[in-house]
């Protein structure tokens, strides 16, 4: 392999051999020290492969044995240098070009998200442009490591991510954690509040000291459980500590509920008129190809991207936008008071899948469907049972300030 890359950058012909005496040529050739090769016989003398270099020294040696030698065909990157000759300006542009793509190689010019849901990529480029990463920086200056930490501290949601240069790509891979449980420290004081309003309906506190009982109407921020723990002798507080409070409570709480679909609509019918933009961007300057005079009055644009891509991961500053206007027309239409009534029903049947999903049980639903000349309407409440309470985190020497004043007294009183 390393020998035939040798003989093409030295430059070799193919030459065909014909006359009295071939193989006295061939022999006088090795006795001279000129390497050939490939030697084949056909019907008029032989074929045979000899370098570029050799080439000039068979003059002699063909007046010598009377041959006569004929160039079949010529290989290697000395001839193909020879046809810049009479075009230097040809060979000047394609020097240009391939330094400004030595150039370009030497920047960003994607970035490439990749495991993300709950963060779209438009909010996380948008957050690594405000740390200095950005499509169009230097790849040197691009620290992965310190971008991972980056990433890791700012998003809590995410497990693990990794960032890995590919060619003028930046790929960035993460994992969001969104069935992650999570870790309390169970060393810290806290109280149980009450995050809505309604009626409990059971409570089991393995931690704390419960406020409130089964059938109590409780308003949103009342303590449920709380962290301090008095200790008493015939219902005279002796002494308090502090926990961290650990509770189930389940509460009956009421969600109204609204919905309304109107008889008259408007409709989107699409007509066959369709007009087509060609555009290139090149770093942030756009040429418009071909730009079209949009006379719909109602139409939908739609834009698509292409990216140029040289090879495997070398992406330029250079896109294709293919953009498409589409014509609509609005046609008012009108429901029947049964397809209405339908859609009614479809979007409640939809709320209450919604409610069981995130755990809540339905105990009564009074919703009523009322028609009206011009629209139906939904309305009435939903009454659930779920599981409530939020922690609050205390400070325990401000809470223990609270019962000097109380200890005071009661020393005071003491005989």
């Amino acid at each position: 392999m390393l020998l035939e890359i040798w003989k093409y950058l030295r430059g070799y012909v193919i030459i065909n051999v014909s006359g009295f005496s071939p193989e006295r040529f061939i022999n006088l050739c090795a006795n001279r020290g000129i390497y050939i090769w490939n030697v084949k016989s056909v019907n008029n003398g032989f074929n045979l492969y000899i370098s570029a270099k050799g080439f000039k020294l068979i003059r002699p040696l063909v007046k010598k044995t009377g041959c006569k030698v004929r160039i079949t065909k010529k290989i290697g990157l000395p001839f193909r240098f020879l046809i810049f000759r009479k075009r230097k300006i040809f060979l000047f542009g394609m020097i240009i070009c391939m330094a400004i793509v030595f150039l370009l190689s030497l920047f960003i010019w994607k970035i490439d998200i990749e495991g993300n849901s709950m963060y779209t990529d438009e909010h996380l480029i948008k957050f690594l442009n405000t740390q200095s990463h950005f499509v169009g920086m230097w790849k040197k200056d691009v620290k992965c490591s310190e971008l991972e930490k980056i990433l890791l501290k700012n998003y809590g949601n995410i497990n693990w991510v990794t960032c890995e240069m590919t060619g003028t790509k930046l790929l960035i891979q993460i994992e969001e954690g969104r069935n992650n449980i999570k870790i309390e420290d169970l060393s810290k004081s806290c109280d149980i509040l009450s995050n809505k309003k309604g009626v409990i309906v059971s409570i089991v506190t393995r931690t704390g000291s419960p406020k409130v009982v089964k059938g109590d109407v409780v308003e949103e921020g009342d303590v449920l459980v709380s962290g301090t723990l008095e200790i008493k002798e015939l219902e005279e507080i002796k002494a308090i500590e502090f926990t961290h409070s650990d509770a189930d409570i389940y509460m009956k709480t009421i969600y109204p509920y609204h919905d309304e679909v109107n008889l008259k609509y408007v409709n989107k019918i699409y007509t066959n008129n369709k007009k087509k933009d060609n555009a290139l961007k090149i770093l942030n300057f756009k040429i418009n190809l071909l730009k079209p005079r949009i006379k719909y009055s109602n139409y939908d644009k739609i834009t698509t991207c292409d990216e140029i891509c040289l090879f495997d991961n070398f992406y330029l500053p250079i896109s294709t936008h293919k953009t498409s206007y589409e014509e609509y027309k609005l046609i008012e239409e009108t429901y029947t008071n049964e397809q209405a009534t339908n859609i009614i029903k479809e979007n409640m049947t939809r709320h209450l899948k919604e409610l069981e999903d995130s755990k809540k049980q339905i105990v009564n639903n009074e919703i009523e469907i009322i028609e009206s000349a011009d629209k139906i309407v939904a309305d009435g409440i939903i009454v659930v049972i779920e599981k409530i309470g939020e922690k609050k985190y205390f400070d325990e020497n401000e809470r223990r300030q609270g019962y000097e004043e109380y200890f005071r007294e009661d020393d005071s009183n003491t005989p």
